[in-house]
């Protein structure tokens, strides 16, 4: 890199000149000489010569402030009327007071302090990591590693979702003498429930991916899912063990729109679309959601066809009762 150097040589002009002074006579006073300076030196010149900030804690609340505050506002907006809701609703129509208020104005707090730092490992995390992932695969691996990718990769964020979890504890309600097959595979068969969320998400995203690559209209692969769906529910209502898992079944679609699915598998549909560049544009990405809800329905209402006796684990269950 070249740094000019330009020294002005005003010994010949007169320091009290009154007189104008032409372009050109100046011009031709001064002299330009030209030195190569390294950007390696440059850079040791300007870290040796950098000092080390000290910043307390209300400079460092000042500066945080305007990246915090609107993220707080923004959880504590959907959060705070509700809670409201709740406790007047308490208040006024059960006629009762809010039994530990400091302990549920704190956990309240937790909330909206939780999904704020969730909403933001969200869009500077797995969002993009899912959408790199969609951009870069399809040009470096065969169309199989990337519909093999998908499917693990929608297993993995079922796995990872925490509504699979409130469903199991929903499943401690449940009595084993009425629903066996319903209170067995909410507790001790809970990794058939998971893999067989799992694998329905998986399915949806080839799907999806397929549907990319090949540009494929949504709306018949939307009427191709939907019709069996309700088919098979149909089937099920008629069978003695189907039956009992018809709701939980239905309840898993919409455990797939889970803050954990939606945004990777969303992601990732985006940045298939919008590397193999067909279609209209990478909007195209979007209805991906709507496949990965329909599709472990099905899955999950299969799932009685193959645990096997649930007699003995509702027995366990009973006598332990």
């Amino acid at each position: 890199m070249s740094v000019a150097t330009v020294r002005p040589d005003f010994q010949s002009v007169p320091a009290h000149a009154e007189a104008p002074v032409r372009f050109g006579d100046y011009v031709g006073q001064v002299s330009v000489t030209h030195r190569q300076v390294s950007m390696n030196e440059l850079a040791r010149l300007s870290s040796d010569q950098a000092t080390q900030i000290q910043v307390g804690a209300t400079e460092a609340a000042a500066l945080l402030r305007p990246y915090l505050s609107p993220r707080f506002m923004e959880q504590a907006k959907a959060v705070v009327p509700l809670a409201l809701y709740l406790a007047l609703f308490q208040i006024l129509m059960l006629r009762q007071g809010v039994a530990r208020s400091w302990a549920v104005t704190a956990g309240l707090v937790a909330v909206m302090l939780g999904l704020m730092l969730f909403m933001e490992g969200l869009k500077l995390g797995l969002m993009p990591l899912g959408e790199s992932i969609g951009n870069t695969l399809p040009a470096r691996s065969p169309l199989p590693v990337v519909l093999g990718v998908t499917f693990l990769l929608g297993i993995g964020v079922t796995l990872a979702e925490p509504a699979i979890g409130a469903l199991q504890e929903a499943g401690k309600i449940v009595s084993p003498e009425a629903a066996p097959v319903l209170y067995t595979l909410l507790t001790s068969k809970a990794n058939l429930l998971k893999a067989a969320v799992g694998v329905g998400v998986g399915a949806a995203a080839v799907l999806g991916t397929l549907r990319f690559v090949y540009n494929w209209s949504l709306k018949p692969l939307i009427y191709m899912s939907v019709i069996p769906t309700l088919g098979l529910t149909v089937v099920a209502a008629m069978h003695p063990d189907m039956r009992q898992v018809i709701g939980l079944a239905w309840d898993c679609g919409a455990v797939t729109t889970g803050p954990v699915t939606v945004p990777l598998v969303l992601a990732l549909g985006i940045g298939v679309a919008a590397a193999v560049g067909k279609g209209e544009s990478s909007l195209q990405g979007f209805g991906i959601v709507t496949l990965a809800s329909l599709f472990p329905i099905v899955a999950v209402l299969l799932s009685p066809l193959v645990m096997g006796d649930v007699a003995p684990a509702a027995a366990a269950a009973t006598l332990a009762a």
